[in-house]
């Protein structure tokens, strides 16, 4: 038994490499860096080995990479680690820094890689900012158990579990989510997400992900409540919003649930009035003031709605603003529109409201009773 400067009691092989033994107390006081680094002993070919392996916390590198940097062949660097690593693998080098590393590490995530880094070194773990993929290598190499990975987000690096579903699932459930319904919850994200994939995906994990993807935003955070603005032109509540206000301009917020909801995609789906409201502060091309919902610059019928969809604007107009529904089907077959058009329509689209007595109408109309009662509607 022999005991080395720092202190700590352990075997040491002729090749300089710690072995399992008595830690003592000075020696769980070393910084990562200085306790891997004594693992591999000294000398050139030691730091040839840590610069691999990430031990002196940038991370590692290739073969390649690290031989063009001390001016050796990719070669010459494989032995020189192999050498190195078969001395590892003849005992059970100690490393209790590394093993408190690792601790802290899962104690924290999911978090940003960048992030837990900052922390480990504010802790005095590390001496210096210490990438973690040094750490993983370290403990693959020492036999630890590592319970967490690291993933590229849209080029920022999360930590999180390693028995998760994968990250890249979990994105396109979102976005398929946001691209039917225009918006979602993280609750909804999580059971869909069960739905397709085993593994542990609590509601931390989902956030931590989709909060770095660069069009995520909250729209009420308290509720999980969000949206992704990627692609605002193909946002399902944003064009039938747009529907709307290209013959009512502006709304009142209290109009828009019902036109949204006429939709059968959108069948299961209820949207709090404070969402959408927020929604529409954050949706490009709408302003808001108060609860009422405007249009900047103003809508074009003829770019957001289909030609029945003009029809039918046309025909309530010239028909006093409101129609029973076998006049309305009447007056629509007559001028040509397909029957089942017709009813598709009728259902599904967000410009049209069904008021008392059958009565149907555009939406946002000031008046809503009495067949006679005359709308008014923007001039197309």
């Amino acid at each position: 038994m022999n005991t080395a400067r720092s202190g700590v009691a352990c075997d040491v092989g002729p090749d300089g490499i710690r072995r399992a033994g008595r830690v003592h107390p000075r020696r769980s006081r070393l910084t990562l860096e200085k306790e891997l680094r004594e693992l591999l002993g000294s000398g050139r070919n030691a730091r040839i080995t840590a610069r691999f392996y990430g031990f002196d916390g940038r991370g590692g590198g290739s073969l390649q990479t690290v031989g063009n940097e001390i001016g050796l062949t990719r070669e010459r660097v494989r032995q020189i680690v192999t050498v190195i690593l078969e001395r590892l693998n003849t005992g059970r080098p100690v490393s209790p820094t590394l093993d408190r590393t690792i601790a802290f590490v899962v104690d924290r995530m999911p978090a940003a890689a960048e992030e837990l880094e900052a922390e480990l070194q504010f802790q005095r773990l590390t001496s210096g900012l210490f990438r973690l993929e040094g750490i993983i290598n370290a403990a693959e190499l020492l036999g630890r158990s590592l319970p967490f990975s690291i993933t590229d987000v849209e080029g920022e690096r999360l930590v999180h579990a390693r028995d998760i579903p994968s990250v890249d699932m979990i994105v396109r459930i979102a976005r398929r989510l946001i691209s039917r319904w225009g918006m979602a919850t993280i609750s909804i994200v999580m059971a869909e997400v069960g739905k397709v994939e085993s593994g542990v995906c609590d509601r931390k994990l989902i956030v931590s992900l989709l909060a770095r993807l660069g069009d995520f935003h909250w729209l009420e955070q308290s509720a999980g409540w969000f949206w992704l603005s990627d692609h605002p032109n193909n946002n399902r509540v944003l064009n039938r919003i747009r529907k709307i206000l290209s013959i009512a301009n502006p709304i009142n917020i209290s109009e828009l649930p019902a036109g949204i909801a006429r939709d059968y995609r959108m069948e299961g789906v209820s949207l709090p009035k404070r969402v959408l409201l927020e929604f529409c502060r954050q949706a490009p091309g709408l302003r808001v003031s108060d609860e009422t919902v405007k249009a900047e610059p103003a809508v074009n019928p003829g770019d957001a709605l289909s030609q029945v969809e003009k029809d039918v604007v046309h025909i309530l107009s010239e028909h006093g603003g409101t129609m029973a529904t076998s006049e309305f089907k009447s007056v629509c077959l007559g001028m040509g529109v397909n029957r089942q058009t017709f009813y598709h329509c009728l259902v599904n689209s967000p410009i049209i409201s069904c008021y008392a007595g059958g009565l149907y109408g555009l939406i946002g109309s000031s008046e809503r009773s009495g067949r006679g009662a005359r709308l008014s509607f923007p001039e197309h």
